[in-house]
């Protein structure tokens, strides 16, 4: 498991004001050697499944950009990747369902398919899934 927004642990790396996101976004994007070889191997050629995120926030889309633009990136056809995304918030989105749409269209660029529900949800309908398959 990587930490990319930081531990508690480790406080010296964790990213918890505007200016340590701004900092943290800088070195990210300017030193992609910041990530570890293998982290990054793995975000280009595994299957992805993104759960907790708002798909409409900085920290997904800084992420999910970062990703997408690594080398190697066209390993990931070979796999199928899941976010788990709760509704585009009431008051975030003034159109709620154009919101989706966009949300759908733009992540299936990258091939990657939205639950549309909670991580909760999701998890409990793959372990479902999971125990369903091993009877």
């Amino acid at each position: 498991m990587y930490h990319l927004f930081g531990r508690l642990d480790a406080r010296d790396a964790m990213v918890l004001t505007e200016d340590d996101y701004f900092d943290f976004l800088i070195g990210v994007t300017g030193n992609r050697d910041l990530i570890p070889v293998t982290v990054r191997r793995a975000l280009a050629d595994t299957a992805l499944l993104f759960l907790g995120f708002h798909m409409e926030d900085w920290n997904f889309r800084v992420l999910f950009r970062s990703i997408m633009s690594q080398q190697g990136g066209g390993r990931r056809k070979r796999y199928a990747h899941i976010a788990a995304q709760i509704d585009p918030e009431q008051g975030r989105a003034v159109d709620i369902e154009r919101a989706r749409r966009y949300l759908e269209e733009y992540f299936d660029e990258a091939d990657i398919t939205i639950y549309w529900g909670s991580a909760e949800d999701f998890l409990a309908e793959l372990r479902g899934r999971l125990e369903g398959k091993a009877t």
